[in-house]
């Protein structure tokens, strides 16, 4: 869990974010509008974000199940 979401909760927020970050970058691709291309590159930044906290924390949770069973 992070917080008090499971990983395939904040998973489904990634691809979500991702889906919609594609979606406006499609829409607004001619547009020239800088103020929404930093917003969609956060966006962006922050559902790779996710994806990165996602894995480091099943690592742990692995990590701490191998320590566990070695008690």
């Amino acid at each position: 869990m992070i917080g008090n979401m499971t990983y395939e909760q904040v998973e489904i927020l990634a691809k979500e974010l991702e889906s919609s970050t594609t979606i406006v970058e499609n829409i607004t691709k001619n547009l020239n509008i800088e103020e929404l291309e930093d917003f969609v590159s956060t966006v962006e930044g922050y559902y790779k974000y996710l994806n990165t906290i996602i894995e480091m924390n099943k690592d742990a949770d692995k990590a701490l199940e191998t320590l566990k069973s070695k008690k």
